[in-house]
């Protein structure tokens, strides 16, 4: 399967830096080359990146359609922040219906992960920190939040610890440990192949 990926050409929507050097590393450690996708990263600064990325969605999709006989897939990654999963999906689908098209099939090589609370409490959870929850914004009684501590303890070796993070997704995982919105992330990026 991974030599198979590297002919796979992409675009990966997301909302930060820091999501989109994640997904890089993860995309090379999942076997795809990396040179054949087109990151596009939410300009900061500029209202809400999730918003942003849900705007570009659809256009992205309708070229996907547009050369379904080549190798393509489409990466939208979004935060949940308050919402979730399910809500942040909903929403994809709901800027494909204003656009007058048809929702995403389950044969379209569209992967749309939603980390919720943020990209952080992936990289946390990856990175076998104890405590990661993502039904609350801040770990324990504190006023930081998941992205306070993960740029904490690895804001200084950010690189390694998103290499680290990425080789960890692709061992196997122990299910009854990992984050509900990174299990369901799974099954999204499985669907690029």
């Amino acid at each position: 399967m991974p030599t198979e990926r590297q002919g796979v050409q992409g675009v990966v929507l997301s909302e930060d830096v820091r999501t989109e050097s994640f997904v890089r590393r993860l995309l090379e450690h999942l076997g795809y080359n990396k040179r054949k996708f087109r990151f596009e990263t939410a300009p900061s600064g500029r209202g809400a990146a999730e918003s942003w990325v849900r705007q570009q969605y659809p256009e992205k999709v309708k070229v996907l359609r547009s050369r379904e006989f080549e190798r393509r897939c489409l990466l939208a990654i979004r935060d949940g922040d308050r919402v979730g999963v399910a809500t942040r999906k909903a929403e994809l689908n709901q800027a494909l219906q204003a656009k007058g098209m048809p929702l995403r099939r389950s044969d379209e090589h569209i992967a749309t992960p939603v980390p919720t609370w943020s990209i952080e409490n992936w990289l946390l959870d990856l990175l076998h920190e104890p405590g990661i929850d993502e039904n609350q914004h801040a770990p324990g009684s504190g006023s930081q939040t998941w992205k306070q501590r993960f740029e904490r303890d690895y804001g200084s070796n950010e690189k390694a610890a998103l290499k680290q993070a990425a080789a960890e997704y692709c061992r196997p995982a122990s299910s009854a440990l990992e984050l509900p919105s990174l299990k369901d992330g799974r099954q999204e990026i499985d669907r690029l192949d």
